[in-house]
């Protein structure tokens, strides 16, 4: 099973945030990706693209959502890149690799044919705000109480992620009416 390993990777990588963000940036810019790129994979089997609507995707608060995620992105890189000149490819991989994590979580609720479908918008929820807060926490606004947050959100990414591929099942029959 990946869950040990996908396990194992993220609490590598926070020790590397942990220890030095900034002197370790390189290897997180590596581990972060293979975590979310793990995650992705083992969501690929919750994925048929066959079925995938065009009208269930783009909707009014899916396009705002994005945008939203997008303004924060760009808001973010902006404040970031003095700092992470020299590592940006690994920042670019970290955003790709998130934004591949993020598209798999979404398409899997949106669908709305597994049960426990909210887990998967909690997990990637949390993991918006990780990786929102914790570049600014290291690098600019070091806080105790982000730090608790940051953290938190992690874990409960972690949690909510494994819970939904441990108890998720096929919506047997799908009576819920057709809002797109």
């Amino acid at each position: 099973m990946l869950y040990p390993f996908i396990i194992t990777v993220i609490i590598i990588n926070d020790l590397f945030v942990l220890s030095d963000f900034d002197r370790f940036f390189n290897y997180i810019g590596v581990l972060l990706p293979t975590y979310y790129l793990l995650c992705s994979y083992l969501l690929m089997s919750f994925i048929s693209f066959k079925y995938i609507r065009y009208k269930e995707i783009v909707t009014p608060s899916v396009l705002i959502g994005l945008l939203l995620i997008i303004y924060l992105t760009i808001s973010i890189l902006s404040l970031l890149m003095p700092d992470l000149k020299d590592s940006m490819g690994y920042a670019t991989l970290i955003l790709i690799s998130l934004f591949y994590y993020l598209g798999c979580c979404f398409i899997v609720y949106l669908r709305n044919r597994y049960t426990y479908g909210y887990f998967l918008l909690i997990a990637a929820i949390s993991c918006i705000l990780v990786n929102a807060v914790l570049p600014i926490q290291e690098l600019y606004y070091h806080n105790p109480v982000f730090e608790a947050v940051i953290y938190s959100a992690d874990v409960i990414a972690m949690f909510f992620y494994l819970k939904f591929l441990i108890c998720t099942e096929p919506v047997e029959n799908n009576d819920s009416p057709d809002f797109f």
